[in-house]
């Protein structure tokens, strides 16, 4: 045998990646496919400019899923995402700190605007606290349902959904305004913020769903709609329970300047009794 046939000794031909190998059918395994699939893909670029960063993130989600699909280089989208929850909730916790000075309640102006820097405080905290406590299980069970997302892309992807729940709050801080100014009914604002909070929760909601449906890996189970329907309730009763100990949010006009309140009671008794106060013609004591 002559030295071009002669094996090497010692010396093993290069492995081939894992990702790269075959099965015994001759078709490439999962892993390989979906590095193909998002061979190439840049990271999002956002335009420069705040609300220009707004506007791409509500008219291009294509483009953040690429990304997230990707999973490119995703902490300065995780930057920007936080930086748009932060400011969008700040504007609408302004607006819910505004209603006594709108209503004209007999709060000294020195409360009234202390309550209006309190809330812009107040509603941002309430909102990433919430989204700190529910990472775990939300993480944790994307891998129960096989979905394998990574850390950066559940981390980011639930930033996502916090940017656009406090992008549709703000949104309707403008309607919150003018009912805080032309209506005196404190149960009535109480129970408007509470319906703009569902509706923002939603939306965020529906925006993580999708984005974690379209970004699972392609050999993983997705998330299923019972998974996220869970999610919803996890996510509504943290939030809530951590509002009714953040409160108050607007602030009763005949009570005294306050940051926080005693415990007691629990947010679902407060709703029921603004509500039956509206409905029965009764302005709260």
């Amino acid at each position: 045998m002559n030295e071009q046939e002669q094996p090497s000794v010692g010396v093993r031909p290069p492995a081939v990646p894992r990702e790269d190998r075959e099965d015994n059918t001759g078709v490439r395994n999962s892993d390989a496919t979906e590095r193909d699939a998002d061979e190439g893909v840049e990271p999002v670029q956002f335009p420069p400019g705040f609300w220009l960063g707004v506007d791409y993130m509500l008219h291009h989600p294509d483009q953040i899923r690429k990304s997230l699909s990707a999973d490119v280089d995703l902490w300065p989208l995780s930057r920007i995402l936080f930086k748009v929850a932060l400011a969008m909730s700040a504007i609408y916790g302004a607006v819910m700190g505004a209603t006594n000075l709108l209503q004209g309640s007999a709060m000294p102006l020195w409360g009234k605007v202390l309550m209006i820097g309190t809330t812009a405080l107040k509603v941002p905290a309430l909102l990433l606290i919430t989204l700190a406590i529910v990472f775990p299980p939300v993480y944790v069970s994307n891998a129960f349902v096989g979905a394998r997302l990574t850390f950066r892309r559940v981390l980011t992807s639930l930033l996502a959904s916090l940017a656009i729940t406090s992008t549709a709050l703000a949104s309707m801080a403008t309607v919150a305004f003018f009912f805080a100014l032309t209506s005196g009914s404190y149960d009535f604002i109480k129970l408007l913020h509470v319906l703009f909070f569902a509706y923002g929760g939603i939306s965020g909601l529906a925006y993580l769903t999708r984005h974690v449906k379209l970004t699972a890996s392609r050999g993983g189970a997705g998330v299923s709609a019972k998974l996220a329907i869970l999610w919803l309730f996890l996510y509504m009763f943290v939030g809530t329970q951590l509002a009714w100990v953040l409160r108050p949010f607007v602030g009763h006009p005949g009570n005294q300047v306050e940051m926080f309140r005693p415990r007691s009671g629990n947010f679902y008794e407060s709703v029921v009794e603004s509500a039956r106060n509206l409905v029965g013609g009764e302005r709260k004591k």
